[in-house]
């Protein structure tokens, strides 16, 4: 395993982190490494900070490795400025739920740096290259790492669109909007939408219709070398969505297309990662409601019999 010398550090905008942004930098310098600032982190830092900082882009062609420290929304940021570069992502939890920043602030002090020294697990997952087009010309291209997908804008009504797989058409239908997601994507807005969890090395495509106007209509399993082309037929209003965080206004004519990308990235996780168990604790999926509030009282527990109530003679004459 690698062992890494100079580290991104890329940090969410908003929220009270400074302190552990602070921790983190003192951490790495502790460990043997450099740290290099995002601007998000440096806004983070004492004037007089001493190390270097830029855009996630610009230090992610010094850096060996980077470590996000927020939410998910965070490491999708920084793993899409560090694909291109070939940077492995450490995700630090200081956000909500935190399905791909896997490493809690409680444990940061413990396990960053055997990771920095080489002690990790490789993960790597596929992305999503999305373009806009209109008319013709192309109005936007980019990568996600989770999803990307139409949806209405400001106006709440539906979007109507058109899906085409390679060429041919699938669908005709009136949603809120659809999402072509990647597995990594499939326990975030996918699965709220009622699509199915994808395994990480699985590399195809999701494609999840958002609220749609049927009963019938279900969320399909595409192939990593199909092309899926999106056409808004219909909308009072709509965007293009890339991970939720690159928004492009659409109308209706344009096309959105979406692909398995060639770039990749990769997350670093501790020694002994298992994706099951982050399943099981992020979902719940051991919690057994019953076992602290029984819906039935066992009769051993009971202390006093059940009286049933027998019509006195008074009762039984009178009838």
């Amino acid at each position: 395993m690698q062992k890494f010398e100079r580290v991104a550090v890329i940090a969410k905008p908003q929220g009270a982190i400074s302190r552990y942004v602070r921790e983190l930098t003192d951490l790495i310098t502790r460990t043997g490494c450099t740290p290099y600032l995002d601007e998000n982190a440096a806004a983070h830092m004492p004037s007089d900070c001493p190390f270097e900082s830029g855009s996630a882009e610009e230090i992610a062609r010094v850096c060996d490795v980077a470590v996000a420290i927020g939410g998910d929304g965070t490491m999708l940021g920084a793993a899409r400025a560090m694909a291109a570069y070939k940077v492995p992502v450490i995700g630090i939890n200081a956000g909500r739920l935190g399905f791909i920043t896997d490493i809690v602030l409680e444990d940061m002090n413990r396990l960053l740096p055997a990771m920095l020294l080489g002690q990790y697990v490789a993960d790597e997952r596929s992305m999503l290259e999305g373009s806009v087009w209109r008319e013709g010309n192309m109005l936007f291209e980019g990568l996600a790492v989770n999803d990307i997908g139409i949806s209405h804008g400001r106006a709440l009504g539906m979007v109507e669109y058109t899906v085409y797989v390679d060429g041919l058409q699938m669908a005709v239908q009136r949603a809120d909007g659809v999402l072509v997601s990647t597995s990594t994507g499939s326990t975030a807005y996918a699965m709220a939408a009622g699509g199915p969890i994808m395994h990480p090395s699985v590399s195809s495509m999701l494609l999840v219709p958002i609220a749609p106007h049927t009963l019938s209509n279900r969320p399909i399993v595409l192939g990593s070398h199909t092309k899926i082309d999106i056409e808004v037929n219909e909308t009072r209003s709509a965007v293009a969505s890339f991970d939720a965080q690159v928004l492009i206004d659409v109308q209706a004519g344009d096309v959105l297309r979406v692909k398995v990308s060639k770039e990749r990235f990769t997350m670093l996780h501790p020694v002994g990662y298992n994706h099951f168990d982050l399943l099981r604790r992020k979902l719940k999926w051991n919690y057994l409601p019953q076992s602290e509030h029984p819906i039935h009282t066992p009769l051993q527990d009971q202390t006093t019999p059940v009286q049933i109530p027998h019509p006195t003679t008074s009762e039984k004459s009178s009838d």
